[in-house]
């Protein structure tokens, strides 16, 4: 559950660079869209800390969620069950609540902008950037809206401007409890030829056990592998690493290296390095804005608790694909 919700995040950041898409005009996507889910697109739906949020923007997210649980499933070759138990609930249940962290997370980031100053550039794209979904360029206009107003705040943020900006003890009690670790890696793919990438990363191991100046050799041989990111800072439970290689970077000390350690993508050599706080400030901006979603008070209509996210989705992809 936390790896979506971290994906919020890229939604802001990514998602809003795009190309020009044909879209349907906006009486047909409002008819589609209030004959699937039985609510006036434009009628507010809720409210997050105060701000009212219609109901075609907690739909859109709705969309956006099923439409990837959809996908997921089509690839793995099984049918989807919105039925099926999750952490929490049923897949169904999932769905209505990751749909509303994203409505939540944009309308907390629309209230922190404009609390904090923000100004509307006078050029803006035309293009719509985000998925097609069969919603209106005017409606994927106004969410994208607020992808300039993360832009904006990060860029505030960056320059020691805004609320979130972090003191030097606030950075170190969220390093200590992210639980966050630096390293850089020495990476020998398995290729074609698993046994002579074994004999490589031995070669490798028997430089760095040799050298004078230990950590200058690593990221030379860093350089030169198969992972050439360079040192990061990892959260433990990001999985962007396989587990066996973080919990082995995990038992060592800032400096040490490890052993050669075998996965399936090949051979990696680790050393671990101090946590700078310079390298945890993006991350604090991202989990500070995730907390005051996940903390905002949110007041929801009668007809979201009665809204069915699974009819709803049948619903509108019937619509969409009618003539």
């Amino acid at each position: 559950m936390k790896r979506w919700k971290r994906c919020l995040i890229l939604l802001l950041c990514l998602l809003l660079t795009g190309c020009s898409r044909n879209m349907p005009n906006q009486r047909e996507a409002e008819s589609a869209l209030e004959k699937a889910s039985g609510l006036e697109e434009t009628a507010v739906l809720m409210t997050v800390d105060g701000r009212d949020v219609p109901a075609w923007r907690y739909l859109y997210w709705l969309v956006w969620t099923c439409d990837q649980l959809q996908q997921r499933h089509a690839e793995s070759g099984t049918a989807l069950d919105w039925d099926a138990p999750v952490s929490g609930g049923t897949l169904a249940q999932y769905a209505r609540e990751q749909a509303l962290a994203d409505t939540a997370l944009y309308a907390v980031v629309e209230n922190l902008a404009q609390e904090t100053g923000y100004v509307p550039a006078r050029e803006q794209g035309a293009d719509a950037a985000l998925p097609e979904l069969g919603f209106s360029p005017e409606q994927l206009e106004e969410l994208e809206a607020v992808g300039r107003m993360y832009g904006w705040l990060y860029e505030q943020y960056c320059e020691g401007k805004g609320p979130l900006v972090p003191t030097e003890e606030e950075l170190r009690d969220y390093e200590a409890a992210g639980a966050f670790v630096t390293l850089d890696r020495i990476l020998i793919p398995a290729g074609e030829d698993r046994e002579a990438a074994r004999q490589r990363a031995a070669e490798c191991f028997s430089r760095l056990n040799s050298a004078d100046d230990q950590a200058a050799v690593f990221s030379a041989l860093a350089a030169e592998g198969g992972d050439r990111q360079g040192p990061r800072t990892l959260r433990r439970d990001a999985g962007e690493l396989p587990s066996e290689l973080l919990a082995a970077v995990w038992d060592l000390q800032p400096g040490q290296c490890s052993g050669i350690l075998e996965t399936q993508e090949g051979f990696s050599i680790l050393r671990r390095m101090e946590t700078k706080p310079d390298a945890l400030r993006e991350s604090y901006f991202d989990d500070s804005l995730l907390s005051l979603a996940e903390t905002a008070e949110i007041t929801a209509a009668p007809a979201y608790e009665t809204l069915d996210p699974a009819a709803f989705y049948r619903a509108w992809t019937q619509e969409q694909s009618s003539p």
